[in-house]
């Protein structure tokens, strides 16, 4: 479950951001990001990157042109990195964090259940922002989509759930959305667990998740967001492996830049 609220402050907006390909649309969206905290603010980076750091360091150079006065890099390699003093006062006193990876499992497992992870959801549930960037963005959900086929139809086993940092239950996210050709494995999620919303979201677009549980879409992209709270019918409890999911009455949604979606009522917002 997310953080309890501090007293009289409302949670920070969670900030869920698709791949950024390097193309002349990535510096507006990050200016767009970096504004939504302010004029300069302070922003602590945290990646937990495979192998090389290039990508870290151009996201760096990037958040800077942006207009982040202070960023500070912090690249993991193991969870006793996520333990460092130095690091978590400095996210005690940003203004945003931004959460960046290639895989959702190996952020997950280097931050999960770490002094990190718990100062990053007290943070948030005292006003700061907290942005996840590609597989980043589905660690922030407390039911984190962390592996999955690709495809448009969903299978048994084509997608696999793990718990995530938990700042929101509302939502089940995918980084990919339907023009990834990822639909099915997040179908296949919420076949698992039809209490959620499922966000598949397109590169170079956001999905801003505010403290009224509003969500708003920025970028060039799309947000394929799925409803099943109406679902009919799956057969996936009965199926083997790999055996194509029967999933009858889920409501999609298929949303671009400017459209807002109200989360409690699971409707768009004019």
């Amino acid at each position: 479950m997310p953080a309890k609220l501090a007293p009289e402050r409302s949670r920070g907006s969670i900030i869920a951001c698709g791949e950024l390909p390097a193309n002349q649309r990535t510096p507006q969206l990050l200016g767009r990001l970096v504004g939504l905290v302010g004029d300069s603010p302070r922003i602590v980076l945290v990646s937990a990157l495979d192998q090389s750091d290039d990508d870290d360091i151009e996201l760096e150079a990037m958040l800077i042109a942006a207009g982040c006065s202070q960023l500070h890099r912090h690249a993991l390699t193991s969870r006793a990195e996520a333990e460092n003093r130095q690091m978590l006062d400095l996210v005690e006193q940003a203004e945003m964090i931004i959460l960046n990876a290639e895989q959702p499992l190996k952020l997950s497992t280097l931050v999960g259940g770490t002094t990190l992870a718990r100062l990053i959801r007290r943070r948030n549930a005292s006003g700061m922002p907290v942005c996840g960037i590609g597989a980043g963005a589905a660690v922030l959900c407390e039911h984190m989509l962390a592996s999955g086929a690709h495809g448009p139809t969903p299978h048994v086993g084509s997608a696999t759930l793990a718990p995530g940092l938990g700042l929101t239950n509302r939502v089940v996210i995918d980084q990919g959305g339907h023009a990834s050709d990822r639909l099915g494995r997040l179908l296949a999620a919420l076949a698992l667990n039809p209490f959620a919303l499922g966000l598949g979201i397109d590169a170079s677009t956001v999905a801003i998740i505010g403290p009224d549980n509003a969500l708003e879409v920025l970028g060039s992209g799309g947000v394929t967001i799925i409803d099943p709270s109406e679902m009919a019918d799956s057969n996936a409890a009965d199926l083997e492996h790999g055996e194509p999911i029967r999933i009858t009455n889920m409501r999609l949604h298929s949303l671009t830049g400017g459209a807002r979606f109200d989360l409690d009522f699971r409707r768009t917002i004019d």
